[in-house]
């Protein structure tokens, strides 16, 4: 699906680049730094116990991206990033028996990585001489692995997919912004820890929330920064073995990179 996906918005981009209006904040091809922060949270249990991890990490990383918008405003926009490091690594873990007998606390550290690939597809709305705001459809693929304290590994893949609302300016001069707002469903999910698949994982909605400014400081190449956020929450029961998991991920990404304008 991904290669669908990066086939079709490469091939549509010569089309919807003949478009002047409000291209300098959407006829570009980016590459960018990143510094991601993720406060997020992990609890399970069984008859046997529960365990809970809470913390965060904060990494860098690196992402691409291309946009377009044609003359009656229908844009496309894809992205891929990657961080260098696990969603929690440096917080606490406690576990406690069923009658609450026994405790265990200790800190997490923890190696791994994260990505995804995001699409989105619109139709833009003038609503103000420089103003324009739409709807879009839009699909996530994203990965997250993670080692813990050395001990063992895991990983998840997520698939959603849904919709939202951008909004962007063509205000006359160098400077211009982006701004989207959408829900994902989870559609398909898989999961593994030390090497071992887990059954009927599920999958996670996305709530993804993002804006960026962009600075032309010549006819072909812009300055931009940014700021995305997306949330990410999984619960799963599996009733034979009384196991109860549940997961939430929040993704803080602070971006800067240089564009070309096309």
């Amino acid at each position: 699906m991904k290669k669908i996906a990066a086939i079709f918005l490469l091939s549509a981009l010569p089309s919807l680049a003949l478009g002047a209006e409000y291209g300098e904040a959407q006829d570009l091809i980016g590459i960018y730094g990143q510094v991601v922060s993720t406060p997020s949270s992990l609890s399970a249990s069984d008859p046997s116990g529960s365990l809970s991890a809470s913390g965060g990490n904060t990494v860098g990383g690196i992402g691409i991206f291309a946009s377009a918008v044609n003359r009656q405003l229908w844009f496309a926009h894809m992205g891929f990033n990657y961080s260098a490091g696990a969603a929690i690594s440096g917080g606490t873990i406690t576990g406690t028996s069923p009658s609450g007998s026994t405790s265990v606390t200790g800190t997490s550290s923890g190696n791994g990585y994260g990505m995804q690939f995001n699409l989105r597809l619109g139709k833009l709305f003038e609503v103000a001489p420089q103003v324009a705001i739409g709807p879009y459809l839009a699909y996530q693929y994203a990965k997250f692995d993670a080692g813990l304290n050395g001990e063992g590994s895991a990983r998840y893949e997520n698939n959603a997919a849904g919709g939202g609302v951008e909004v962007t300016t063509d205000l006359g001069g160098p400077f211009d912004f982006t701004g989207h707002l959408g829900y994902l469903a989870g559609i398909s999910a898989s999961s593994s820890a030390n090497g071992y698949g887990a059954a009927n994982p599920p999958s996670s909605g996305v709530l993804q929330l993002g804006v960026r400014g962009v600075y032309a400081f010549s006819s072909h190449f812009s300055a931009f920064a940014g700021i995305v956020y997306d949330r990410y929450h999984a619960s799963y029961s599996y009733v034979p073995a009384s196991l109860s998991v549940s997961a939430t991920v929040n993704e803080i990404r602070g971006l800067a990179g240089l564009a070309y304008h096309f």
